[in-house]
């Protein structure tokens, strides 16, 4: 029997009848199975069935010659009622289903278990059997990273840190033959293996009992930190929960933040879709947006989707950039798990993650550095400029004075350099995204500094005073310290993944010496005394 790929899904375990996680719409029906068996259901049909796109290049005319001619694609869905034994109680039936042609693509979302397929994957391929692995950062929505090997390896030899990445896919070879050859797990599971009709029940059960397996925990203990939530009921609780603390004005672990790295020294101002041309805002807060809201309308989950963030740079005309809820990042606790929303998507993030990150966090302390309060709305390069101005021993190097092409690109110094070896990189304290650049600048900065002489020099060059500072020679990095002083209007805190990419890049400035530590500057008090 030769090998082929095949196609899983896993139904969650409340759906009884198979045909219940499919969607209202689709193009199945029902085929009857010979011996009608209990455990099996067929469906069956077209996915779709339409006039090729392609027609719409010929003149008007010519279209007509196309009439009857119709593009499709075959599409199948059997089920397998799969007994799994249950300690002092009945079997369970689960559903697996195996897909062919387009058949994935008519199941309800909401309906399959999330990332069924990841799992198996991690139980069967072990460690070392790794080919390719799709990878996403959590703080970004639309970048995602496959890493391939030419041979089978461990995670460890695709180059990727662990602590900050989230798996969307893995692929490599099974340890176990009669199991399969190459599998990819996903949500879904993709499986080369030698398989007919009459053993789709003992293929069945052996793939549920490696979703059920919990050897990935200790193969892999680095997986499902942090998780994507794809569950559309739990979505919506989770919806409704955040709109909730809007209406009552429990505001706190939510706030607004541009969701991409934008240039502050362009756009100066705010406004949101609804609001009167007179309203203008220098910050993204929202406050600002709840404001717009009175006692008789209340803010609700279309408004957050439907309204819309817009921006403008200088005098120029304001215009639409992202939807308020794509904008919104909230950190809540949900049934008593942390779940985070960030760029429109929502995280669970399992409890012992959450204590390793904040003891962490706890490791990297507060710099002795004293910088002048921060003023609501003020530009970036406005507030370095005045915090050089106010005290001896501290130096401008904004990006203008030095920049340097290096091998990992441009390289930004820093914003401000001080007499006593401190690094110091300046940013309003925003999403996660932006923040997470932030602390990459400051490693590639502190890297570069060491071991490329043309950026000391360059230093050096643009303000002679501090020569002192800057040797010619490579630096010894423990005479420096890095330091992240973060401008805010609120609470001194970081968003989570925020955290999870400080916690990744002080370590790796720690183990080459390089001291590292967080400065909080706040707005100046209302009534100073």
């Amino acid at each position: 029997m030769a090998k082929r790929s095949y196609t899983f899904r896993l139904l969650k375990a409340h759906i009884a009848d198979p045909a219940d996680s499919l969607k209202d719409q689709n193009r199945l029906e029902e085929k009857p199975l010979t011996g009608n068996p209990d455990n099996k259901r067929l469906f069956a049909g077209q996915a779709y069935n339409c006039p090729p796109g392609w027609i719409s290049f010929f003149n008007a005319a010519d279209q007509l010659q196309f009439n009857g001619l119709y593009g499709g694609q075959a599409a199948a869905i059997l089920f397998v009622g799969v007994e799994l034994a249950v300690e002092d109680a009945d079997p369970q039936r689960r559903w697996l289903a195996v897909c062919f042609g387009m058949g994935f693509q008519e199941f309800r979302p909401e309906a399959l278990e999330s990332q069924f397929g990841l799992k198996v994957a991690l139980n069967r391929l072990g460690r070392e059997r790794i080919k390719s692995i799709d990878t996403r950062r959590p703080e970004d929505s639309t970048i995602q990273t496959r890493s391939q090997n030419s041979r089978i390896g461990e995670i460890f030899d695709f180059g990727v840190d662990t602590s900050s990445i989230i798996l969307q896919a893995i692929t490599g070879k099974s340890g176990d033959e009669a199991f399969g050859g190459t599998l990819t797990g996903s949500d879904g599971l993709k499986l080369s293996c030698e398989l007919d009709y009459n053993g789709i029940d003992d293929k069945g059960l052996t793939i549920i009992n490696s979703f059920n397996d919990t050897a990935y925990q200790e193969l892999f203990p680095w997986y499902g930190k942090i998780t994507p939530i794809r569950d559309r009921s739990r979505l919506d609780e989770l919806n409704e929960n955040l709109v909730t603390r809007l209406q009552n004005g429990h505001l706190n672990g939510i706030h607004l933040a541009p969701p991409e790295i934008i240039d502050y020294h362009n756009v100066d101002r705010f406004k949101f879709s609804g609001s009167s041309r007179a309203d203008a805002f220098d910050d993204l807060r929202l406050s600002d947006y709840l404001a717009l809201f009175d006692d008789e309308l209340e803010v609700t989950l279309a408004d957050l989707k439907s309204d819309k963030v817009r921006i403008a740079s200088d005098d120029g005309p304001f215009h639409d950039r992202w939807s308020v809820f794509k904008c919104l990042c909230a950190e809540v606790q949900f049934n008593d798990q942390l779940h985070i929303l960030a760029s429109d998507e929502w995280y669970v993030v399992k409890d012992n993650f959450v204590v390793t990150v904040n003891a962490a966090m706890a490791e990297i302390p507060l710099a002795a550095l004293q910088l002048p309060f921060y003023t609501a709305g003020e530009k970036e390069g406005d507030y370095n400029a005045r915090a050089v101005d106010t005290q001896a021993g501290m130096y401008l190097y904004d990006k203008n004075l030095v920049n340097f092409e290096g091998e990992r690109g441009r390289v930004e110094f820093c914003d401000i350099l001080t007499s006593g070896g401190q690094i110091v990189h300046v940013k309003r304290r925003s999403k996660s995204q932006t923040l997470s650049h932030l602390f990459l600048q400051g490693q590639v900065s502190a890297e570069a500094f060491l071991d490329h002489p043309p950026l000391r020099e360059q230093i050096r060059e643009a303000m002679p005073a501090i020569v002192g500072i800057i040797p010619t020679e490579r630096p010894n990095p423990a005479d420096y310290e890095i330091v992240y002083a973060l401008l805010h209007e609120g609470s001194p805190t970081l968003p989570f993944f925020s955290k999870v990419a400080l916690m990744s890049i002080s370590k790796q400035l720690r183990r080459i010496n390089y001291r590292v530590g967080l400065l909080w500057v706040g707005l100046a008090p209302a009534n100073p005394v």
